[in-house]
């Protein structure tokens, strides 16, 4: 059977012709409609709203599943989802990093505030059931049963979002959990950082004989200036600080002196990490947008190890390689005496990237 052969478009009409390019030209339209909306998808795609929730619980497993099935239970409940859980046995610390994509960028009313306030805000209030802060030791500071909560605009979204979820947070938290909340960063009508109010409210003094943390966080009086919740410190859960700010970096470096054991060994080798970890912090002179300080993480047949624990404000900026050539600079020339061994820090979350990518597999 003979094939039909097509013609050449010469071989038609004018007005077959132009029939024919007025179809091809609809086609076309229809195409660019279909490339815009699915530019425009990933577009929308690009930004997440992302919150951090610190909980003073690490050491028991049983207590931070039961957390994490609360917090994976909110989130399927609000169509959010939890992109990262971080436990620290030795900082008996643990976060959880929720988070949700932003649907329009242009629009700071976005409907993606309310859903993952909301699963905060369950995780936040199972936690606070189920720590007491005077049966609560660590050697890693803490003012709270949750101690701190961060939210961040990721991606192409606008800050206004994160901002707008710490004070309903704030707000959620202070009137219903009655627990004093403490703004920060964007969040703060008056610029607050999180560091002056951890410094205000005594987070960084040791509260144990052993150079660590334990039981209720005291503060002068008893009573706080929160932003949102009573102003009178309940010893069971202490205060939470609550912020916006763009990305912060936790990068952790450990660094393990050997020698002799003993209380005084310790004691001293902490003091001299200390010092360092002073002059690598921007406060001390040292790297832009770093804050510093050194922790006891724990140890093994080598010695015990200290982590140089630290915030990097601006990553893009100054990233967690910087970081380690300084402490490693810093601890192999100023060691006062230590014999110290630096190894290779570790972040203690996702990239804004990486949770971009599972927010957009996710929708």
């Amino acid at each position: 059977m003979q094939k039909n052969t097509p013609r050449p478009l010469s071989s038609y009409s004018r007005s077959a012709q132009r029939g024919m390019a007025l179809n091809a030209l609809a086609a076309a339209r229809v195409m660019a409609m279909k490339l815009s909306s699915s530019s425009n998808a990933l577009k929308r795609r690009a930004g997440g709203l992302v919150a951090v929730v610190y909980v003073s619980e690490g050491k028991d497993a049983d207590a931070v599943n039961v957390l994490e099935t609360v917090a994976e239970t909110a989130c399927q409940q609000h169509g959010t989802r939890v992109l990262n859980v971080f436990r620290d046995d030795e900082y008996n610390r643990t976060g959880f990093t929720l988070g949700v994509g932003v649907d329009s960028l242009a629009d700071v009313a976005t409907p993606s505030v309310e859903p993952l306030k909301q699963s905060a805000l369950a995780l936040t209030e199972q936690a606070l059931k189920t720590i007491d802060l005077r049966n609560h030791s660590a050697t890693h500071p803490r003012c709270g049963a949750v101690d701190h909560i961060s939210c961040h605009a990721v991606g192409d979204a606008p800050d206004e979002l994160a901002t707008q979820l710490a004070k309903g947070l704030g707000k959620g938290i202070g009137d219903r959990l009655k627990v004093p909340v403490l703004l920060y960063g964007l969040a703060s009508s008056t610029g607050t950082q999180l560091a002056d109010l951890r410094r205000k409210y005594g987070y960084f003094r040791s509260t144990s004989q052993d150079a660590g943390w334990s039981g209720a966080h005291r503060v002068a009086d008893g009573q706080v200036d929160a932003d949102f919740g009573p102003s009178t410190v309940p010893p069971e859960s202490g205060i939470l600080m609550l912020g916006a700010t763009r990305w912060v970096c936790n990068y952790n470096v450990p660094v393990v002196f050997g020698g002799k054991r003993g209380v005084d060994a310790h004691a001293d080798a902490l003091a001299v990490a200390s010092r360092l970890a002073r002059r690598l912090s921007e406060r001390g002179g040292g790297l832009p947008g770093v804050q510093a300080m050194a922790l006891t993480h724990g140890g093994d047949r080598t010695g015990s190890t200290i982590e140089v624990a630290c915030n990097l404000l601006d990553p893009s900026t100054c990233g967690p390689d910087a970081v380690q050539a300084e402490v490693e600079r810093l601890f192999g020339e100023n060691g006062d005496g230590v014999e110290w061994t630096v190894d290779t820090g570790y972040v203690t979350n996702l990239t804004p990237e990486g949770m971009l990518e599972q927010l957009v597999s996710f929708r």
